[in-house]
């Protein structure tokens, strides 16, 4: 279904769960490639965090007097917003490092081809790392004890740390973090009302 304005519970219930995620299950599940080495690292992870961009808007909602332009529907503190307290409900690492991984992977795939790489203020450079495979304990290429989301060490560089991200694991993260969010919905009539103010907007003509 269409977007539309002033979405009842029920109507945004069914968007979420019936449109928002067989989107999902159809446009980035096959790109996963689960079951063999190649595809899927760049592809699914720019999907997956441009869903973040759209679901973060509905979650932290659009107030008028706070955004001047329609492009504040969207922003990347509303995504890290979505990525924390949702996400991070789901794994506590997305608490941790969720502005790190939208930094990184969302404004590298979307603008640059591939992931950020970043100078800390430690000293350390911090690296990209995509795979596929566990959420915990994995040896991906050199590095082993490789965890979805948190920092790693370079086991031959001391001055590179990675940050780490299974694709698969982000997948099943952003399925449930749907989920989490729809339960929240049902029982928050703020939350409610921020979705309607976020829809509202992106239902409005743009002038060209």
């Amino acid at each position: 279904m269409a977007l539309e304005k002033n979405m009842s519970l029920a109507r945004m219930k069914s968007f979420l769960n019936e449109e928002l995620k067989e989107q999902i299950l159809l446009e980035v599940a096959p790109i996963l490639h689960l079951g063999q080495a190649q595809g899927g690292y760049f592809g699914v992870t720019r999907h997956i965090l441009c869903f973040i961009d759209f679901l973060g808007a509905l979650y932290s909602g659009y107030r008028v007097e706070n955004f001047k332009e329609r492009e504040d529907i969207a922003m990347s503190k509303k995504a890290i917003k979505f990525i924390t307290e949702i996400m991070g409900d789901i794994d506590t690492y997305y608490k941790l490092n969720g502005r790190l991984f939208y930094e990184m992977y969302r404004h590298g795939l979307v603008h640059l081809y591939q992931p950020k790489m970043f100078l800390q203020s430690n000293g350390k450079e911090l690296h990209w790392l995509v795979y596929k495979g566990p959420r915990e304990a994995a040896l991906v290429k050199e590095v082993s004890g490789v965890r979805h989301i948190g920092i790693v060490a370079s086991p031959s560089n001391q001055n590179v740390e990675y940050l780490p991200v299974s694709i698969n694991c982000l997948y099943y993260d952003l399925i449930q973090a749907i989920d989490l969010y729809v339960s929240l919905l049902e029982k928050d009539k703020t939350l409610q009302q921020k979705f309607i103010s976020a829809i509202n907007v992106i239902c409005e003509l743009e002038k060209i």
